[in-house]
């Protein structure tokens, strides 16, 4: 197959969609090396917005690599993108977000990751336009798409409920978390760079509405005062830029200095506030999937999550769960974590078991499933790996 992968969005610099991306691409570029699958990718990347070392990694891999220098949800994208993804004869395009340009009518794959914009109210009128063109080219993007990947059975539900799609059109294919060394890691150099000098909760994400930041923050500083820890949360992700008033609204706590708002982090530091973490804590109302807890268990992290639908299938029994709109709640379950070193070392265990049912080659196995149902081939099957 001629298989596209629209990786505009791809990459480390690019958050969860752009690890998703990087993460997926390499492990189905692995698996068409050296095997009987004949599969070319080609890659459209925006210069500007990708990870030099991320796409060498791809043309190391064998990816035809296409600059298209057409930045996501803009006008280019609408109009531009469509004419050079046509110009290499593709027989399918992978769009690993609802972004789909309208006038591209060739078979594609879209994953949608998660409905959240359907179920967040309270928009600034300066962005209810942008609310309005999510919502229609989403719903474009879902009614044209040969083929939906989601990553939760969870988020396949809202799918269906929101966008009125068939069941049969979706396809769950859970992500995993990168492959790390720990050795590698200089996990006190980092937590220098950052000013951490005392045990710390970790949170890794951007700074969006949707997160609760602000919640957790007013639980970490309820946790503070009621039961007397000297701990820090670190909370490590970039700004989001249609929300820039959650920074402040974090901040806005009796014990702000015992926050550490690290901004965007780069791969390496990003595993060693992992490995220096004395928990992993989650007060997010909506996600399509929750990788950075994930990761957290891949270092053997306690996993504090929000009682959502998503979390407890991704999570099970490998975390504890609190209702994230209660700060009594949130601020409770940090201090059995904290207080009982036995339930935390037992969390680190269930944490260790819990990962292990997450994997991209199999994630990877199952996208090129549906790669073939695109193109005709539903009687492709994928030969497990030996690794």
């Amino acid at each position: 197959m001629r298989i596209g992968f629209d990786f505009r969005m791809g990459g480390s610099v690019n958050a969860g969609i752009g690890r998703y991306s990087f993460e997926l691409l390499t492990h189905l570029m692995k698996k068409s090396q050296g095997s009987e699958i004949s599969d070319e990718y080609f890659v459209f990347y925006h210069k500007q917005n990708n990870n030099p070392a991320d796409l060498k990694a791809l043309k190391q891999l064998g990816a035809t690599l296409v600059e298209t220098n057409i930045r996501h949800y803009s006008f280019g994208e609408q109009f531009a993108l469509p004419k050079i993804l046509n110009k290499y004869n593709l027989d399918l395009v992978h769009f690993p977000n609802f972004n789909v340009p309208l006038l591209y009518r060739k078979p594609y794959v879209v994953t949608i990751h998660d409905m959240v914009h359907h179920k967040i109210s309270g928009h600034k009128k300066s962005r209810i336009w942008k609310f309005y063109a999510y919502k229609y080219l989403i719903q474009k993007a879902a009614e044209r798409a040969t083929k939906i990947i989601t990553v939760t059975e969870a988020a396949k539900q809202e799918i269906i409920k929101y966008l009125n799609v068939e069941a049969e059109k979706i396809a769950v294919t859970y992500e995993a978390p990168a492959s790390h060394e720990l050795a590698a890691v200089n996990t006190e150099a980092v937590k220098q760079k950052f000013l951490i000098s005392r045990p710390y909760f970790l949170f890794v994400g951007s700074l969006e509405r949707k997160k609760n930041l602000p919640m957790l923050a007013k639980a970490f500083d309820l946790f503070l005062t009621k039961y007397k820890f000297n701990m820090d949360l670190v909370i490590a992700g970039k700004v989001d830029p249609h929300y820039p008033e959650v920074k402040d609204q974090i901040l806005d706590i009796t014990h702000r200095n015992r926050l550490v708002l690290t901004g965007f982090v780069e791969d390496a530091d990003q595993a060693a506030l992992y490995q220096g973490a004395y928990a992993f804590i989650t007060a997010s109302l909506h996600e399509g999937f929750g990788l950075p807890g994930l990761e957290a268990m891949s270092y053997g992290l306690p996993v504090l999550a929000s009682n959502t639908d998503v979390f407890n299938e991704v999570y099970d029994n490998g975390a504890i769960y609190f209702d994230p709109m209660d700060p009594e709640d949130i601020a409770a379950h940090m201090q059995l974590v904290a207080q009982d070193t036995q339930f935390h070392a037992q969390m680190q265990q269930k944490s260790i078991a819990r990962v292990q049912y997450f994997d991209w080659v199999e994630t990877a196995n199952q996208t090129l499933i549906v790669y073939h149902s695109v193109v005709g081939n539903k009687s492709y099957n994928f030969e497990p790996e030996n690794e």
